[in-house]
């Protein structure tokens, strides 16, 4: 399986790459449009805020090429603030790409960011395969969440203070509010499941 991942400025592919790798896929990373190829996969990392990520696409020039994808249906997964970037709008300033109607606002707790390992929930709108994921922890580090417009694209929710979604999935679209990469056998698990039956 070829996966590409969007490089989106701040944040070391390290780990994400040599976890896509035990996982057998060939990993490409893409610095700017000129880089963008034909993939099974895309991925949406990213550290920092909105509004900068936006600049990191204007700059690299991703703006056009990632809604041709986005169009033409080609699977996607945001991890953190990649996919906070497929919202309208964050209360930090700077707007998504729009994929998803919704806001990015600020957690309501009170010491942020929100970090460290913590619990996924299932809702009545996951998937049967999220299911053996269930109270399962994985790692998070952020201080702002999706609000999606569409309440049956929340297919997991974990509690800080509040319960916020932390896995969302919409057609062709998967995202998480936490860091697989960083979360052990469980988040390479999660990852597998994503993409073999994601698709």
């Amino acid at each position: 399986m070829r996966t590409a991942i969007v490089r989106l400025g701040v944040g070391n592919l390290g780990s994400l790459t040599a976890t896509l790798k035990r996982l057998g896929h060939q990993v490409d990373v893409w610095e700017s449009d000129r880089d963008v190829k034909p993939a099974d996969w895309v991925i949406f990392p990213g550290v920092g805020s909105l509004s900068s990520v936006q600049q990191q696409v204007a700059q690299r020039r991703f703006g056009r090429p990632l809604q041709t994808i986005h169009q033409d249906g080609v699977p996607a997964l945001g991890i953190c603030l990649g996919m906070q970037l497929w919202f309208e709008k964050g209360e930090e300033g700077g707007r998504g790409l729009g994929w998803l109607g919704g806001t990015v606002p600020r957690l309501s707790a009170g010491i942020l960011p929100h970090v460290g390992w913590n619990d996924l929930e299932v809702t009545p709108h996951a998937p049967d395969w999220l299911s053996s994921f269930h109270k399962e922890s994985f790692y998070f580090v952020h201080s702002y969440r999706v609000m999606p417009e569409d309440a049956a694209s929340v297919a997991m929710t974990t509690d800080y203070e509040g319960h916020f979604p932390s896995v969302i999935v919409a057609p062709h679209l998967y995202g998480l509010q936490f860091h697989p990469e960083l979360s052990g056998d469980a988040g390479e698990a999660l990852l597998d499941h994503i993409f073999c039956h994601g698709r």
